[in-house]
């Protein structure tokens, strides 16, 4: 069982996971600045606090199962059999289900990082790495990982459910080009968002639709004006308020922008 259904949902899964990432890095890569600045996620093994045998263990999952050698079945079967003995151990009073929910979580065997490439050479996102970049490069390392990260979350919500993301000031320091770039990225990931900004419209050709709500005030009034814009991807539109429901983007929810 364990060399058979258990270790092809766990190449399954894994290799969802790989496609995932690439599909995102693929988005990303659009994304870049005019600084050469541009960005990928990395998903791969981690080098520490993992089970033993976990490196050769992950390549035959990897592998065409019907490749695999007498010998390397029965060491792929150890493998497992080996993790759930572990999970048994370190909790011998909890639930059978939680043993082996624990033991093959094949998540914690992995990690997220960000690289980032700048004058051809790809690095690690470091807090110091950060902290060299301008206002610009500073916004799109924040916010590309973050809408990736809101992105993959979602991929295991229901097809019609809300794929909310909130974004307050955003973009602050990039340039339009790149502004449409980010806002084809939200488009990409299908994310529906709602988002503050001083200036920041969102009406850019690589965003399919938007609702717009252009806040006003007036000096020795105590109200605020509300002026209802609609992008169609093509034009924006001056739009009444909407009566009733939920309006915006695929029907789902209300994307957003203070001007």
């Amino acid at each position: 069982h364990l060399i058979g259904v258990v270790a092809t949902a766990l190449q399954f899964l894994i290799r969802n996971a790989e496609s995932g990432v690439k599909d995102m890095n693929a988005e990303i890569e659009r994304c870049s600045m005019s600084t050469g600045l541009s960005m990928r996620l990395k998903w791969e093994p981690r080098t520490q606090d993992v089970p033993e045998g976990l490196v050769e263990a992950r390549t035959l999952l990897l592998g065409d199962p019907e490749l695999w050698t007498p010998a390397e079945r029965a060491q792929l079967g150890q493998f497992l059999h080996g993790l759930i003995k572990d999970a048994r151990a370190a909790n011998p009073h909890g639930p059978w289900a939680d043993h082996l929910r624990q033991a093959l979580d094949y998540r914690t065997w992995h990690r997220f990082s960000v690289e980032r490439r700048q004058n051809d050479k790809w690095e690690k996102l470091t807090k110091r790495r950060y902290g060299t970049g301008s206002g610009g490069e500073k916004a799109l390392m924040l916010t590309v990982p973050q809408m990736a990260a809101a992105a993959a979350h979602y991929r295991t919500a229901a097809p019609h459910a809300p794929r909310l993301i909130l974004l307050a000031e955003v973009f602050v320091g990039l340039d339009s080009k790149v502004r449409a770039k980010c806002m084809g990225l939200l488009e990409a990931f299908d994310l529906d968002f709602v988002m503050t900004s001083e200036r920041e419209w969102g009406a850019y050709p690589t965003v399919k639709g938007l609702a717009i709500y252009q806040l006003t005030t007036h000096p020795g009034i105590d109200a605020v004006g509300a002026t209802r814009w609609v992008w169609n991807g093509r034009q924006k539109l001056l739009a009444n308020p909407p009566t009733s429901g939920i309006d915006g983007r695929n029907g789902s929810t209300s994307d957003a922008s203070d001007s």
